[in-house]
């Protein structure tokens, strides 16, 4: 399949190797459907006023929507003697803003969700709709058969998860005094995920930071063994997490941090890293056992 992907917003900036994802989506849909090498599909990446647009004039929608699909090979077309031998499937719009709105309400991410909306747009360009609820269910199926083509590793899975619910987090954050608002989002080892945000004070030395009220969540709820805490901000460049949330961390199990911002920008880091040499409970052990080794000493002595 021949694909041109063009990116013409600047509102939201897409995740890296999303357009990548998007293509590696059409592919599959390509593979399964046996469309030729030369079949042409356009994608444009658009802001909601550009799709809302297109809605009003083509569709008499006023609104915008995640997906628009122009489908350019309906009805029969004369033979080009001579001409070019791509077969012209069709274009495919696709909202920025709107797949980052449905992205944190699915809990799947935005790169996700980009790649799911392109296999959408391309399967209604091949016929496929969803207005009644048995083509709904056909349709359902054949996404999910490209889907499952797609190589997207369960940890990209996860992250974009605990990212997108880290987002949704800071939107309650209380930081009045600072202005800089941050969620976060913990995954515990039996799968639950706790999210919390910054609580300022106007005694400066009783605010918590947005990853200790997650985690202190998860121990509210009697989870005490984690697993991964994401953390996003609005700053320059990922936002990393202060000594005093890596030492609770450190208490709780923690071992991966993504540290993400509000442009979509992330890192992932361990938390040995981020906290070399810890102290802990393994610490606290080593050192009781050091004081009973001594104490036999000393009663042997006596």
């Amino acid at each position: 399949m021949i694909i041109t992907l063009e990116n013409t917003q600047k509102k939201v900036k897409l995740p890296k190797d999303a357009q990548k994802l998007m293509v590696a989506g059409l592919n599959a849909v390509a593979k399964l459907h046996g469309l030729s090498d030369e079949t042409v599909v356009d994608v444009s990446i658009v802001d909601d006023e550009e799709i809302h647009a297109l809605n009003r004039e083509y569709r008499d929608v006023d609104r915008p929507t995640d997906v628009l699909s122009f489908a350019l090979d309906e009805g029969d077309e004369p033979e080009l003697q001579g001409g070019p031998e791509e077969h012209l499937l069709g274009d495919i719009i696709i909202s920025a803003e709107t797949a980052v709105r449905q992205g944190e309400e699915y809990g799947h991410g935005l790169k996700r969700e980009l790649a799911y909306l392109a296999i959408h747009g391309c399967l209604h360009l091949l016929g496929y709709d969803h207005m009644e609820e048995a083509d709904k269910q056909v349709m359902r199926a054949e996404e999910e058969k490209a889907l499952a083509q797609i190589d997207l590793s369960q940890d990209d899975i996860l992250r974009d998860m605990l990212l997108a619910a880290a987002v949704k987090a800071r939107k309650q954050a209380y930081a009045p005094y600072s202005k800089f608002k941050v969620g976060a989002a913990v995954l515990a080892k039996d799968g639950q995920i706790f999210t919390g945000c910054n609580i300022e004070n106007s005694s400066y030395g009783m605010t918590v930071c947005a990853e200790r009220v997650a985690m202190w969540n998860a121990v509210s709820a009697g989870v005490t063994k984690l697993d991964t805490i994401a953390i996003v901000a609005e700053c320059e460049g990922p936002c990393a997490p202060c000594g005093a949330c890596r030492q609770v961390m450190e208490e709780f199990g923690v071992k991966t941090v993504i540290m993400g911002n509000t442009k979509g920008e992330f890192e992932v880091r361990t938390l040995a890293e981020l906290l070399p040499a810890q102290f802990g409970a393994s610490t606290m052990k080593k050192k009781s056992t050091r004081k009973r080794k001594t104490a036999a000493a000393e009663d042997k002595e006596e």
